[in-house]
């Protein structure tokens, strides 16, 4: 992307997004200073709207869309998959293992997908930096980091965005300013540069050297060797399509469409929280209950009268002659209790966190609700369907760009300084699947195949060990087939080397 001095920034065509990605990051953060400032956006003249334009009021926030995107991305990437190559080679496959395993891939996985539930998409971008790791790396950039270019629905080619802080001793030239550190992705090449502008310009072209964090950039790096014709960097979109981005195929977040709800889901809990604080039991004394205390100014405006109090930990008081209350009674201490609407709000706040969560594409069961007593894997997973069927979707579209990355960082790893194997093709994801397993049911289906012959020691074991490999499962099915053999009761007939001896000979010759 060519980004010329002085241009408006973001540049044109990324904009159209920008407010519902600040709004979905506020509704993540779950900070109140910016669901005030950015909600408003998505849900105008809501809970947020209203107490950005009041403030000083009290605030109370449900942080149920950070759950929905935490949850999504245990469904998702909670189960390491397995990255497997065919290479007939096995040091690539030992020495993939061994980098995910240094440079934490599952953490990034688990990273990058929360964060694409709640920005939309997400991207992997191969990094290496000797003075801070021997290993190269991958990390994640949610969507509002990045300018992608696309053709064809395709990434061609993108720009990875930090704002930096001013540099120590720097003497502002002007206000606003904002220095940006633009990583661009290119095809055969990466480059780097360091801009210095504002809000809404991009400002002015500076040396790399003019800061510290980009001192020790290279301008250009030339990347054909590690894929020709092609960038490094790899977008995945949390869902598509998604009808507000149109005709560009940015991905839709799991909160997109919701933030109303969650909006009234805040105002709900926040009506609640009101009612226990006026449903506070009252009380209401008769004028003669009343000391003087010691304050520091005059009571009331206006008035010389001391001040007076009442002590709630008094234990005696003094019978006071007081004039006859409604019904003859004297009554110094009147309680006053007000009815609370508990079940009116939990209903209320019940109702919405159901809608909000299969609005976003989950079953309620996932979240704990509508789950009453003991269930079994088989009813739960029939409970769970929409979520299992969203993480499928999603996995669908994570699968195959989580495979280029993969292969553009051993091929990294191939190159100097690190000096690993290179693969010579793409490897393959497979998902686990552990995560729907019931033991028990696992355990009777197999007794059922078995009884009818229907199925092997070895498949068996598979169905029991899903993320075995190989060579576990041909040792355990050993172990299996030894332990069968030797619990065997020993045959009459003996083993066949001992010497068979009929049970009545025939007499021999001579003998009677």
């Amino acid at each position: 992307m060519l980004i010329n001095p002085g241009s408006p920034w973001p540049p044109p065509g990324h904009s159209r997004m920008r407010a519902r990605w600040q709004s979905w990051l506020a509704w993540w953060g779950g900070d109140p200073a910016e669901l005030k400032q950015h909600t408003p956006a998505s849900a105008p003249g809501g809970y947020w709207h209203r107490r950005a334009l009041k403030p000083g009021q009290s605030e109370i926030h449900v942080p149920l869309a950070a759950d929905i995107c935490r949850t999504s991305a245990e469904l998702v990437a909670g189960d390491t998959p397995a990255i497997v190559w065919d290479d007939d080679d096995t040091t690539v496959q030992a020495a993939c293992d061994d980098l995910l395993q240094q440079v934490g891939f599952a953490n990034t996985l688990l990273e990058g997908v929360e964060t694409g539930a709640a920005m939309g998409d997400w991207y992997l971008r191969p990094t290496w930096d000797l003075a801070v790791s021997d290993l190269p790396t991958l990390t994640v950039a949610a969507a509002d980091e990045v300018l992608p270019t696309f053709r064809f629905g395709r990434l061609r080619d993108c720009v990875f965005v930090t704002v930096l802080d001013a540099p120590s001793g720097w003497n502002a030239r002007g206000k606003g300013e904002v220095w940006r550190w633009l990583e661009h992705h290119e095809p055969n090449q990466i480059r780097h540069e360091l801009w210095l502008g504002t809000e809404t310009s991009v400002g002015t072209l500076l040396p790399l050297t003019d800061h510290p964090t980009t001192a020790d950039l290279d301008g250009v790096i030339d990347t054909k060797e590690i894929r020709p014709g092609g960038i490094l960097a790899e977008r995945i979109p949390n869902d598509l399509p998604n009808p507000l981005a149109r005709p560009l195929p940015l991905g839709r977040s799991d909160l997109q469409g919701i933030e109303t709800l969650l909006d009234q889901l805040d105002a709900a809990w926040d009506s609640w929280m009101r009612d226990l604080d006026l449903g506070k039991m009252r009380i209401m004394l008769s004028r003669e209950m009343l000391q003087p205390v010691a304050t520091s100014g005059k009571w009331g405006r206006g008035s010389s009268a001391p001040a007076k109090g009442f002590d709630i930990d008094d234990a005696a008081f003094v019978p006071l002659e007081m004039p006859m209350e409604d019904g003859g009674k004297v009554t110094p201490i009147t309680p006053i209790e007000f009815k609370l609407r508990v079940q009116e709000h939990a209903d209320t706040v019940f109702a919405l966190v159901e809608t909000i969560v299969q609005r976003a594409g989950y079953a309620p069961q996932t979240f704990g609700m509508n789950v009453d007593g003991q269930l079994s894997g088989t009813a739960m997973r029939r409970r769970e369907q929409r979520s299992y069927r969203t993480r499928d979707r999603k996995r669908r579209y994570a699968r195959a760009a989580i495979e280029r990355a993969v292969e553009t960082l051993m091929l990294i790893n191939s190159l100097p300084p690190f000096n690993g194997p290179k693969p010579t093709q793409r490897p393959t994801l497979e998902w686990r699947e552990t995560d729907q397993s019931d033991p028990l049911e696992t355990a009777q289906t197999i007794e059922l195949l078995r009884r009818a012959k229907a199925l092997s020691t070895e498949y068996a074991v598979r169905m029991t060990h899903p993320d075995w490999d190989d060579d576990q499962i041909t040792a355990e099915v050993k172990a299996i087939e030894k332990e069968e053999q030797a619990s065997l009761a020993p045959s009459p007939f003996g083993d066949g080397t001992d010497p068979v001896v009929p049970r009545n000979p025939a007499p021999v010759d001579g003998e009677e």
